[in-house]
C-alpha cells in the first residue's frame, strides 16, 4: 500500500546522472556513454559503472537540464533514437527521482557511431 508522505526530496547531481545514465542505455539505438578525451578531438566509450562522465547536470531558476553524451548505433534513424532517449530519461527521472517534467530538459548530444559486433 502506498501513502503520501509530506516532505521534500533531495537528490544530488551524480544520482541523476547515474539514472539518466541507465536509462539512456536501455535506449534501442545507444551504444553506451561517451567522455570526450582531454586534447584530443576523439570520445571514448564509457564502460557501464562510469556512465555519469557521460551526462552533465545542471540546474538554474528555470529547472533541471540533463546533457546526455551518447554513442549511437550506425544505421539507425538518430531522429527516432533521440526522441526515444529524451522520452526514456525524462519519464524515469520522474519515477524515480520524481523530478517534474516540465521543469527538465534533456539535451542530446551524438559523439559517435559505431556498428554492434
Amino acid at each position: 500500500m502506498s501513502e503520501k508522505i509530506m516532505g521534500n526530496l533531495s537528490v544530488s547531481n551524480d544520482v541523476i546522472a547515474d539514472i539518466a545514465g541507465y536509462a539512456a542505455m536501455s535506449c534501442y539505438g545507444i551504444v553506451g556513454m561517451a567522455e570526450q578525451l582531454q586534447g584530443a578531438e576523439s570520445v571514448r566509450l564509457l564502460p557501464g559503472q562510469r556512465l555519469r562522465k557521460g551526462v552533465l547536470v545542471t540546474s538554474d531558476e528555470a529547472g533541471l537540464r540533463v546533457d546526455l553524451h551518447v554513442v549511437v548505433e550506425a544505421g539507425v534513424n538518430m531522429k527516432s533514437v533521440c526522441h526515444n532517449l529524451s522520452s526514456a530519461v525524462a519519464f524515469t527521472l520522474a519515477e524515480i527521482a520524481e523530478i517534474d517534467p516540465a521543469k527538465l530538459t534533456v539535451g542530446i548530444h551524438i559523439d559517435a557511431l559505431k556498428t554492434r559486433n
